[in-house]
């Protein structure tokens, strides 16, 4: 019989770098960026489309995963989320759906709407192995705001990827929001091109280092026999894209459970790619409210919430899908 290796290894073809800065609407500075560069609105005629499937979701309904937008006629509201993976394949990295009539429906309308909307973006994908479809990203009480569950906590979350231990990341998060907080709360986003820029000059030796192979914590969210740990470079280039691999918190426990140490160039590196995004302010900032829905480009760049407080009446809560353009729907892709 044969063990499963402790160690994913994804290393294998990870060895190219960029020779040189990145130019372009990727590589944008936060002083140039306007709101109508991320801003997608839901026009007129998307309402009405919406309207429509809400009545007919209301006359006979079916499982909120069984519903196709092929089900209803979406002809606008695929337009607009057409606009809306452009801006975040091609654009700035991030859009903001400014924003659905959540008031004028049910919480289980909403999500139904959302639902569909997102399968016009790209193809939503598990967030577990257990088959997790929505999260709910919610304060809970008595939360230790770490890790998995940093999420569901108020405290202020590092820049990061997503879902950095899988073997295939999501391509783009969504999140829609059902409640805001009564303050803070505000969400970042930084291009990794952008950063690329910074990076080389203020510290090339940190942007070499972040190339090189990491240790990084799966969470115990894989499948049984699978290895708890994943090996590969923080930032890695394929001759056209960047793509990001990274989570302080993950890094920090991979090593912990792989029984290494994190050396001396291993933490500067990391630790100057955040203070570096807060330093030269190379994030984007929002803040999202009731039926906004935000997706970023998960690969490409690192996103960050700061903290907040909750309302006497709602906390604040975001509804997450994964999607990804490649792989099945399953967690690993």
């Amino acid at each position: 019989m044969i063990s499963t290796p402790a160690i994913l290894d994804l290393t294998l073809g990870t060895e190219r770098r960029p020779s040189g800065p990145f130019d372009g609407d990727k590589a944008w500075t936060r002083q140039a960026l306007r709101p109508s560069d991320w801003t997608v609105t839901v026009t007129d005629a998307v309402k009405r489309e919406l309207a429509q499937v809400v009545a007919s979701l209301r006359q006979q309904t079916l499982p909120v995963y069984l519903l196709r937008p092929a089900h209803f006629e979406l002809a606008a509201s695929r337009r607009m989320m057409a606009e809306a993976k452009h801006l975040t394949d091609a654009g700035r990295g991030f859009a903001m759906i400014d924003r659905l009539p959540l008031d004028d429906w049910s919480e289980e309308e909403g999500r139904a709407v959302y639902w569909l909307l997102g399968q016009l973006f790209s193809q939503p994908v598990a967030q577990s192995s257990k088959g997790t479809i929505f999260r709910e990203v919610v304060n809970a009480e008595g939360n230790n705001g770490y890790g998995y569950n940093g999420a569901n906590g108020t405290g202020r979350l590092t820049y990061h990827s997503d879902n950095s231990g899988n073997r295939l990341l999501p391509t783009y998060a969504a999140l829609l929001c059902l409640h805001g907080a009564e303050a803070g709360g505000e969400s970042q986003y930084c291009s990794l091109y952008t950063m690329f820029n910074a990076l080389r000059e203020a510290a090339p030796d940190a942007l070499e280092r972040l190339f090189q192979p990491f240790l990084h914590d799966r969470q115990g969210k894989v499948p049984d026999g699978e290895p708890q740990v994943l090996k590969a470079p923080a930032i890695t280039y394929d001759g056209r894209y960047l793509t990001s691999r990274f989570s302080m918190n993950k890094i920090r426990t991979g090593y912990k459970k792989a029984g290494e140490e994190l050396d001396r160039r291993t933490v500067t590196a990391m630790e100057t790619l955040v203070d570096l995004i807060d330093a030269k302010k190379l994030a984007a900032e929002y803040l999202m409210e009731r039926g906004h829905i935000q997706i970023i480009n998960n690969r490409e760049g690192l996103h960050h919430r700061s903290a907040f407080r909750d309302g006497p009446v709602h906390k604040r809560h975001m509804v997450r899908l994964w999607l990804r353009d490649t792989g099945r729907p399953f967690y690993d892709g």
